[in-house]
């Protein structure tokens, strides 16, 4: 079932294109269902994220194309974290890494929604040097890092008209999480959104964020 799994995941092909290798298509994609609705993967990805390292945290996010298949889900994409940019539909995949680049959280958004508020779905680290990007200059964002014995390294806004100073050292890796992104992607079926429901495509990221810590993670 697993290997069955994690060949959707990897090849992005139709549920019923896998191969009788795998047994009934049909019984795979009911397992998969039936684990993405007790939370299967994030119950194993948070065990493995007791291995994190370090006390530096970098926080970043990136947009998935929707593919025609998924963009008509039951409800409304409003429902399913499918939203409209100048890019067509898209969704928003919010992760939060730790010094090697090993995802500790990830979450889903609409496309169409800013960055520092989609972080509001991660629960902010404590004790911890929290790097991300200009999306996040955000007063309101600092103060909760602050609030959680945390500092921020985020770079000021252009507009800014007192601009909060960062550590450069820090943000140089900022790196880190956009690699996370770039080996995530490597599997089809996270580079582009075919799934319908947010709960599904959120299970398949927990998946790819499971299977990425156990190739790199040891």
């Amino acid at each position: 079932m697993i290997e069955g799994i994690i060949f959707i995941l990897r090849t992005g092909c139709p549920w019923r294109d896998l191969p009788a290798c795998f047994g009934p298509w049909n019984s795979v994609y009911t397992r998969f269902r039936r684990w993405s609705e007790i939370g299967l993967w994030a119950l194993v990805l948070d065990i493995l994220c007791g291995k994190a390292k370090g006390k530096t945290r970098f926080l970043d996010a990136t947009h998935v194309k929707v593919h025609q298949d998924a963009a008509n889900p039951a409800g409304g994409q409003q429902n399913q974290a499918i939203g409209r940019t100048k890019g067509g539909l898209n969704s928003k995949v919010t992760a939060l890494v730790d010094r090697c680049g090993m995802v500790l959280q990830i979450t889903l958004a609409p496309g169409h929604m800013a960055d520092v508020k989609a972080a509001n779905e991660i629960v902010l680290p404590r004790q911890s040097h929290l790097i991300a990007d200009k999306g996040y200059d955000s007063d309101r964002f600092r103060t909760q890092i602050r609030d959680n014995d945390s500092s921020p390294c985020i770079p000021a806004r252009s507009n800014r008209k007192n601009p909060e100073p960062h550590h450069r050292g820090f943000y140089r890796k900022r790196h880190k999480v956009e690699n996370f992104f770039q080996r995530a992607k490597r599997f089809r079926r996270i580079g582009t959104r075919y799934e319908k429901l947010d709960q599904t495509f959120l299970a398949m990221l927990h998946l790819a964020s499971v299977l990425d810590w156990l190739r790199y993670g040891f």
